[in-house]
């Protein structure tokens, strides 16, 4: 079954079944995004956030050896 078709299927389908279907998208997308697009936006947190940690502790470093 190519998109068209689903498409079309879903156009025919009830109010109440086209919001359980568009429930159902939602679902996969939800998913999709805690199994595949989270993890690596966590990786990625993690690394701004060791960076601007390091930053900071540089900058603290130059002040304490400044005064």
């Amino acid at each position: 079954m190519n998109l068209g078709e689903v498409k079309a299927a879903v156009r025919d389908l009830s109010p109440e079944d086209r919001r359980k279907v568009l429930l159902y998208v939602l679902e996969l997308e939800k998913d999709h995004i805690r199994d595949h697009v989270a993890p690596q936006l966590m990786e990625d947190l993690d690394g701004v956030g060791r960076a601007a940690q390091e930053a900071f502790e540089k900058i603290k470093q130059r002040f304490k050896g400044s005064s």
